[in-house]
């Protein structure tokens, strides 16, 4: 992967510009980015992937201007027709493939984008997108629920508890459907519950 330093602020107002509900990816993104930040040990990840999930978090339902059906597949197209200031041609397929990995099928060697990437390329894709999927799972409804998220590791299990501003089941069985591709990259089990409000 390049030096070059990424342009989150570009990738923001680019969100704004797009997306026809971006206070949605935004949500999506902070959740992802916390999830992100408390479970280190698990995707051996950097900085630099950081700003990939948060471009591609920021950008996942981009595809939603061209058709609500495939609108993942749409974002994937939509991010490969964007220039990325700061990322280079590998870093934007990443983002790509990711944004294209937030739903719907996992990610697969003949799939045509994800299939032409090396075997580093394709693990950060599919760490990555696993830690999407259940942000984006947790504002299924778009109505931010989830204030923040608080995580627990033990050995073959991760708990997820999450401070809800008010009690919304949905986006918990949003995120909970969601944990598959997570729990086989990283060879363990999620649960998700809710914290209690008192």
């Amino acid at each position: 992967m390049s030096d070059l330093h990424h342009d989150m602020e570009a990738i923001r107002t680019m969100v704004n510009e797009l997306d026809i509900e971006p206070s949605h990816a935004v949500q999506v993104c902070r959740i992802a980015l916390s999830l992100f930040d408390q479970t280190p040990s698990l995707h051996r990840l950097g900085a630099r992937e950081r700003d990939l999930l948060e471009a591609a978090a920021l950008l996942h339902d981009t595809g939603y201007r061209i058709g609500v059906q495939k609108h993942h597949k749409h974002s994937r197209d939509v991010i490969m027709g964007q220039d990325l200031p700061g990322f280079d041609e590998i870093e934007r397929k990443i983002v790509a493939c990711i944004a294209r990995y937030h739903r719907k099928a996992e990610p697969k060697p003949e799939h045509t984008l994800f299939g032409t990437m090396e075997t580093a390329g394709q693990e950060v894709v599919l760490r990555l997108a696993a830690i999407l999927r259940i942000a984006d799972g947790l504002d299924r409804l778009h109505i931010a629920s989830a204030q923040s998220i608080r995580v627990e590791h033990e050995e073959s299990l991760v708990r997820i508890i999450v401070e809800q501003r008010r009690p919304c089941p949905t986006d918990l069985w949003g995120g909970l459907r969601k944990c598959g591709l997570f729990e086989r990259v990283f060879n363990l089990r999620v649960e998700l519950l809710a914290d209690k409000i008192t």
